[in-house]
């Protein structure tokens, strides 16, 4: 394959990750006790499957002194065992010693020599489940790669989808048509949706994607230029290059039941819960300032989500929890209704894999404005479950990197079959850490869960 120009998007990605930033995404995906997990089961999925997504087989060509540039081309070389790692918890193999691993994970740059991914295999935790934690570079995970990395690693059936393996041919019509010839076979209804999904994702045009992403920036560089400062907190302060982890779930039927009883959507209940993490973290003297992903898709609207990402008062002064969701649940149907928010949305496939919303491109539209305390990626998953050679995703928690380089912690969240995971990623210098910050999440859950 010839050369590749980068995307805006993309090279702002890689100019963002300078002195403490590291612009790598990842997931903690645990599932079930299942041969399917082991490392050669899951060498041999990729092995049948990249040739879907053939940018995971290229890597980054920099000019000598950044005269020009970088571009993608194919890695003469790549192996993908090099990209696939092993590794053991130690006894008892608990979430807190997989958040650490996943911490240590997102404190490594990825080699820009290679290609800017990874897949690393965890076995050892409780009850004899393995996790999988993909890996990726920001500038990797654009829409077409993210529904990619899906179609490898995950089927929406026990029954693993019947795609032929193939030498590497990087011609990228290769797997449109091997996915449009699938999409034709005798699938389930979940599988099928999977496919068809897929094919329109990548079907879309990067001109189309390159100018929906560039409206999207200057909307919030914009909004930015509207408000105020947010305030100065304790995660304002300059980073360092290691991170901490905490993971939590919850029912997501709890979550509606909570939101059904003040009149407020999921959405409202999830960023009520951040905002009273952050009273119990930080006090409740000032409202704090969140830059968040949400829906604006109109009703009877087709074709996948329409996603804004906009800036969310955090109502952290006000103590009843019903109040505080009800604020929230205003203040979002004013941003839906907003007709240039609307006209800054990205849209996203229908399959809930969606890039991580909340580009470098945008962080660095805001300049040296402070317009926000910290990032909240909420974005609604598939709400059936998933599989991988058989074995069933049990968990996902999100991780989502600390840019810009005054940023302490970032939220995701993510709701998956029936669970809402939280993967809260911080500065190892945090102070308070991140597990004070994890404590005051439980406790802010519990609150609302209870209210």
């Amino acid at each position: 394959m010839a050369a590749e120009s980068l995307s805006p998007s993309d090279r702002s990605s890689l100019q963002a990750e300078r002195g403490p930033v590291n612009m790598a995404v990842a997931a903690a995906m645990i599932f079930e006790a299942h041969e399917g997990t082991a490392y050669d089961a899951v060498a041999e999925r990729l092995a049948n499957r990249l040739h879907i997504i053939p940018r995971y087989r290229q890597k980054l060509d920099e000019a000598p002194l950044g005269l020009a540039n970088p571009v993608w081309i194919d890695d003469d070389g790549f192996d993908a065992h090099w990209h696939l790692r092993a590794t053991t918890l130690p006894k008892p193999g608990t979430h807190e010693q997989l958040a650490a691993y996943l911490a240590r994970e997102m404190s490594r740059r990825l080699d820009r020599s290679r290609p800017l991914w990874e897949l690393h295999v965890v076995d050892g935790l409780e009850g004899g489940r393995a996790a999988l934690i993909p890996k990726m570079h920001h500038a990797l995970v654009d829409g077409i790669a993210a529904v990619g990395m899906a179609m490898v690693l995950l089927d929406p059936s026990p029954e693993p989808l019947p795609i032929e393996a193939q030498a590497w041919s990087p011609r990228t019509e290769d797997r449109r048509s091997q996915l449009s010839r699938l999409a034709r076979g005798p699938l389930s209804r979940a599988q099928k949706l999977l496919v068809d999904s897929t094919v329109r994702a990548l079907e879309t045009s990067p001109r189309k994607a390159a100018e929906d992403l560039m409206k999207a920036t200057e909307l919030v560089g914009e909004l930015a230029r509207q408000r105020p400062q947010a305030p100065m907190t304790a995660l304002n302060h300059p980073i360092s290059p290691n991170r901490r982890a905490a993971l939590r779930s919850v029912a997501l039927a709890d979550v509606k039941a909570a939101g059904k009883a003040v009149g407020g959507t999921v959405n409202d209940v999830l960023m009520s819960v951040v905002a009273g993490m952050l009273e119990r973290l930080l006090g409740g003297e000032r409202d704090l300032v969140a830059l968040v992903p949400v829906s604006v898709r109109a009703e009877g609207q087709e074709g996948g989500n329409h996603i804004s990402t906009v800036f969310v008062d955090l109502p952290v002064t006000e103590p009843d929890p019903a109040a505080r969701i009800a604020k929230i649940g205003e203040q979002m149907r004013a941003i839906k209704a907003s007709a240039a928010v609307r006209a800054g949305a990205i849209l996203v496939g229908a399959t809930g894999q969606a890039p991580p919303l909340v580009s470098s491109m945008m962080v660095r539209a805001l300049g040296n404005v402070r317009a926000m305390n910290l990032v909240v990626s909420n974005v609604p998953g598939p709400t059936q479950a998933f599989y991988m050679n058989g074995a069933k995703l049990l968990e996902a928690y999100p991780a989502v990197p600390l840019n810009p380089p005054n940023q302490g912690l970032s939220v995701g969240i993510l709701s998956y079959d029936g669970q809402v995971f939280f993967g809260l990623l911080a500065d190892a210098r945090l102070d308070p850490p991140v597990e004070a910050a994890a404590e005051a999440l439980d406790a802010a859950l519990d609150e609302v869960l209870g209210a």
